[in-house]
């Protein structure tokens, strides 16, 4: 699964990187969490990036909190759930990041890692967006982060990983004249970059704490603690 990750690359990085019209503004992020707002690319306009809702709220759902239940939709089931096959179809997005972050489980005991491509630091995460309005008529955009099973190096740590975007298919995944079986060549394609993993300090485990120390390797913060 994903239910953090970072974005603190800089604007002009970000927009060389995914070819946007404007350098976007943003405040660098080292803890994004589920029902928190982030910057994504929608396919209806993705020379920008707009901020929506991490948790996918389906158009029916009588309040936008329903989308907490929904931060990640799963690759292999997409076409065929009602609540997502509309979006996989004619609602695509892609959620930019420097890298997420896992729990390795050891019994009782939870170990956060830090995982990313220092090669490729800014990568593209796959996913579906819907747009949900209230009865009073405002409009919240939301969106789901969808997983594939973990590769080679990330089984280690968990069975799920995101569906990376790479940069050669992007506008693929974006583009409304890409066909069904286009996109489900997408969702099963491996990633392309070479993910690593490193072990950070617990600092991250609470999602009020949004600061470069939920990056720092975890010796690091052990020893300051000392």
């Amino acid at each position: 699964m994903c239910g953090r990750y970072t974005l603190k690359a800089k604007g002009v990085d970000l927009q060389r990187e995914l070819h946007l019209d404007h350098e976007p503004v943003l405040e660098p992020r080292y803890n994004i969490a589920p029902t928190q707002a982030a910057p994504v690319q929608l396919d209806q306009n993705p020379r920008e990036l707009v901020m929506a809702r991490w948790g996918f709220t389906p158009q029916w759902a009588k309040d936008f909190h329903e989308g907490a239940k929904h931060i990640n939709a799963r690759a292999e089931s997409l076409a065929e759930k009602r609540m997502f096959s509309s979006a996989l179809a004619h609602a695509r997005c892609l959620v930019p990041c420097d890298g997420f972050y896992e729990w390795r489980h050891h019994g009782k005991q939870a170990t956060p890692l830090f995982i990313h491509a220092p090669e490729h630091p800014i990568q593209t995460m796959g996913g579906v967006w819907t747009a949900w309005r209230s009865p009073e008529g405002l409009e919240v955009v939301t969106f789901s982060i969808i997983t594939t099973p973990a590769d080679a190096m990330i089984s280690r740590i968990h069975t799920r990983m995101p569906l990376f975007v790479a940069p050669g298919a992007r506008e693929a995944w974006l583009s409304s004249s890409t066909s069904a079986a286009e996109v489900q060549a997408l969702l099963h394609r491996g990633a392309d970059a070479s993910f690593t993993a490193f072990e950070v300090g617990t600092h991250v485990n609470h999602v009020a704490f949004d600061d470069p120390r939920c990056l720092e390797p975890a010796k690091a913060v052990q020893l300051e603690l000392l």
